[in-house]
């Protein structure tokens, strides 16, 4: 879709997506989940690369933004539990990026350019907001997201997320032309 961008906030066991267009609308969201929510990390991730790919093929967005680790993660027991982490997260997030990776490699010569992938650390666009303001802040900005449907604020930091792109990339381009 042109001018579309697609903003990814990966996880080992939910990842969320919206796509945005260049003038800030929510066009579509959602989140990815493994097939079984108790598999192994890997198999968790995959099926989530798979879904991601699928996507990917429906929508062809023009821009693509993953969130990355800056190098750490919130050390919760309740995490502990599940497998979560640096390693198991870090391993999400490469494979999130080389699923994106792989879909661009496979696109066309003609539509390969027309694609951009930009990986933004986590630390640079939360600033230190709390998840609970941030989902605030879309909830109030974007009357068709549903924190009740968004337990986890995916899809509300991937929303987050391409409003904070957009809105440096602006910032950018008028400090080009000053």
């Amino acid at each position: 879709m042109d001018g579309t961008i697609l903003s990814v906030d990966p996880s080992s066991t939910r990842t969320g997506w919206a796509l945005l267009s260049q003038g800030e609308r929510l066009l579509q969201g959602g989140i990815l989940t493994p097939d079984k929510v108790r598999s192994d990390p890997q198999f968790r991730i995959a099926a989530m690369c798979r879904d991601l790919r699928q996507l990917l093929d429906e929508i062809e967005p023009e821009t693509i933004l993953i969130e990355i680790t800056s190098g750490k993660v919130a050390g919760h027991k309740r995490n502990a539990m599940k497998g979560a982490g640096l390693g198991v997260y870090g391993m999400a997030v490469g494979a999130i990026w080389q699923a994106a990776e792989a879909w661009l490699r496979s696109r066309p010569p003609e539509q390969k350019n027309e694609t951009e992938i930009v990986l933004i650390k986590e630390n640079d666009w939360t600033r230190g907001i709390p998840k609970s303001d941030r989902i605030a802040g879309v909830a109030s900005r974007f009357p068709e997201y549903s924190s009740e449907q968004d337990p986890g604020g995916d899809l509300a930091d991937a929303i987050g997320l391409a409003i904070w792109y957009l809105t440096e990339h602006r910032a950018r381009l008028v400090r080009q032309v000053l």
